[in-house]
């Protein structure tokens, strides 16, 4: 079918061609029996024939030069320009529709295709960054090549990256963390995301869930500079505060381009940034009434101002210092519910890692809730032992049916300093309960029903993220995720300080709200005053028997992060991929809610034909739904630093 509807436009191209050409043929000999054979250039429709003229190399630019006249013969030059046009004309009927069509009118592929990333593997001897923002990683190098640790890296890393990619993250949201300390072998986790201010309710958005998403009432506490100080009082140290936070404020002085994936982000919220003052003032172009778009430049100067002061007073000039006012003025005029106590009694989650071994030996380490390492772990547990499977089809199916099961645990879950999760941490470490839910996944069979998979409640679905890798030279390492949950978070920049508040409030479940499976929402996930909402951020470090660093891995993408990652460690872990492999091989996704199993063009038509005979609803991606980033060793003992293609990033080390 996709070969026929070529042909098709090839012939319609051609005919087209054939027809105008002999048209204008035909009318040219009208048109010369017509008029005179020498025509001046005062009486030839075109505006002048010196523009067609060549003019000698030595003339160019001489305003005395004149042409002489000369004879006008006009059917050479039109022939030419009916050429030129006739080319753009055949050339869009042949190449538009392959090109802008891709994900509609390409059939899967019957075999594996080439991968499809030209996305390089960082491949260094001491240190390793992965960051999202196009400078952001060499920063963190500098930083280390200074005399900072992993962690110093991380915090001037991720300062970059607020500035490079302010619809992600920023010093307005919040953060997870693991740090993996290579002398003691333990992983240490940061819960420094955001909370509930003391006002909030449980049914505050009831009827109003817009006020969730834009907006002061879709702020949350953010935690963001108090994670950054947390760790480094605790870990860093190797070079002075406040030079992690130079170059940050030198791009927002100096200004930076607007990447490619900033200027789509900005015209998918245009309305947004045109209805906000300091967002418009930043990110629109008022000569030309549109947002700004890639290569043009934009300044953070009130940003600048404000890392300045944190830089040298501490982050306690927001919290409890110089900054604190500005900020809760400019909040309560959103209509926000963050009070002066709330910011003073923000606090950060420092414990060590839930560990989970596999039968291989290795050790996953993740965060307690609201992180989604718990799920990850879930769902790898699951897995162990049943992958690979007899072939393709079958390991996407047994893929698919785990993650069904791990995100109807994940229904169950919230904040564990509310809610008592216990009882999944004793699931995910018994061998039993884990052989039963084995025993419930079938070759032949799929449930479209989301209590099949424990899936008794719903929860909302999160969105965008950032997510840093690095490790430095004695092999301390650090992940971490970072998020104003949606794009340009709840749509406001402070016009005091230049930061972009998120709208973490959105990330929490609602009661009375019935999704479309009839499911209703997860009480675990319900707001409470100083709780944190749930997340599919997992930042993630595997170990081996000796306690040595494999792996470092983190995601972007909302909720599909968490399959993301599950999918990544699977094919590395249980089909012995490299790293740029497993991160470059085209996914599948299922979140149990819709559901239908998602997947990437290049998933093979046998696999995609499996899924459908078991009984699983398909749909084709259009776009980018996630990303990994993630570091690893080589068998000879290099640094790996491993992109996304599927989004914008870069390595760098020595």
């Amino acid at each position: 079918m996709v070969v026929t509807f070529r042909l098709v436009r090839v012939g319609l191209a051609i005919l087209t061609a054939v027809v105008s050409f002999l048209v204008v043929y035909y009318l040219q000999e009208s048109l010369e029996q017509n008029s005179a054979t020498r025509i001046s250039d005062q009486e030839f429709w075109f505006p002048s024939s010196s523009i067609l003229r060549a003019v000698p190399f030595n003339e160019v630019g001489n305003s005395s030069y004149v042409e002489p006249p000369t004879q006008f013969h006009s059917k050479p030059y039109l022939y030419l320009v009916v050429l030129i046009i006739l080319t753009a004309i055949v050339s869009f009927l042949v190449l538009y529709p392959e090109s802008h069509t891709t994900d509609h009118k390409i059939d899967d592929p019957e075999f594996q295709v080439p991968l499809q990333s030209n996305m390089p593997a960082g491949l260094y001897n001491e240190v390793g960054i992965v960051s999202n923002g196009w400078q952001c990683s060499q920063i963190g190098v500098n930083v280390m090549s200074k005399g900072g640790n992993a962690v110093d890296a991380a915090i001037a890393t991720m300062l970059c990256d607020g500035v490079l990619c302010p619809e992600y993250l920023g010093i307005g949201g919040g953060f997870l963390m693991s740090i993996y300390n290579a002398t003691t072998k333990k992983v240490i986790t940061i819960n420094a995301r955001e909370t509930a201010p003391a006002a909030a309710s449980t049914s505050m958005f009831v009827e109003k869930p817009d006020k969730s998403i834009y907006g002061g009432l879709a702020v949350a506490v953010p935690g963001a500079l108090k994670g950054y100080s947390a760790i480094y009082n605790l870990y860093g140290g190797g070079v002075p505060w406040e030079s992690l936070f130079e170059s940050a404020i030198q791009l927002c002085e100096n200004g930076t381009d607007i990447s490619k994936q900033l200027e789509t982000n900005l015209k998918n919220k245009q309305d947004m940034i045109e209805n906000d003052p300091s967002l418009r003032e930043s990110f629109y172009d008022e000569e030309f009434s549109r947002v700004k778009t890639n290569g043009e430049i934009y300044k953070l100067p009130k940003l600048a101002e404000t890392l300045r002061i944190i830089a040298k007073e501490g982050v306690d000039a927001i919290y409890n210092g110089s900054l604190t006012s500005k900020v809760l003025e400019d909040l309560k005029k959103v209509k926000s519910l963050i009070t002066k106590e709330d910011l003073a009694s923000y606090d950060v989650e420092i414990e060590e890692s839930f560990p989970v071994k596999l039968k291989s030996g290795h050790t996953i380490h993740t965060g307690p809730p609201p992180s989604s390492g718990i799920i990850l772990a879930y769902i790898l547990r699951v897995l162990d032992g049943m992958l690979p499977a007899p072939n393709a089809g079958l390991d996407a199916h047994r893929l698919v049916e785990a993650f069904k099961f791990g995100y109807g645990e994940r229904t169950h879950l919230g904040d564990h300093t509310f809610v008592d999760v216990s009882q999944i941490y004793d699931k995910v470490k018994s061998d039993c309960y884990m052989d039963s839910i084995r025993g419930k996944i079938s070759d032949t069979f799929t449930s479209s029903d989301p209590k099949y998979y424990g899936g008794d409640f719903h929860m909302p679905d999160n969105h965008g993220t950032a997510n840093i890798v690095v490790t430095d030279s004695v092999g301390n390492t650090v992940v971490c995720t970072s998020t104003l949950n949606t794009y340009f978070g709840c749509g406001f920049m402070s016009p005091s300080t230049g930061i972009i508040f998120n709208n973490q409030m959105n990330d929490f479940s609602s009661p009375e709200v019935i999704n479309y499976y009839g499911i209703p929402s997860s009480p675990a996930n319900f707001i409470e005053p100083g709780k944190r909402p749930m997340s599919s951020m997992c930042p993630t470090i595997i170990t081996d028997k000796n306690g040595d660093l494999v792996l470092a891995i983190g995601g972007a993408g909302g909720s599909k992060i968490t399959l993301t990652i599950a999918y990544v460690l699977a094919l590395r872990l249980w089909y012995g991929m490299s790293l740029k492999e497993a991160i470059d091989k085209p996914r599948i996704y299922h979140q149990l809610v819709p559901m239908k199993v998602l997947y990437e063009y290049g998933t093979t038509k046998d696999v995609v034909q499996k899924l459908k005979d078991i009984g699983h609803p398909v749909m084709r991606l259009n776009n980018v739904v996630s990303a990994a980033t993630a570091i690893g060793k080589s068998a000879s003992g290099m640094i790996v630093a491993m992109p996304d293609f599927r989004r914008p990033g870069n390595s760098c080390g020595y």
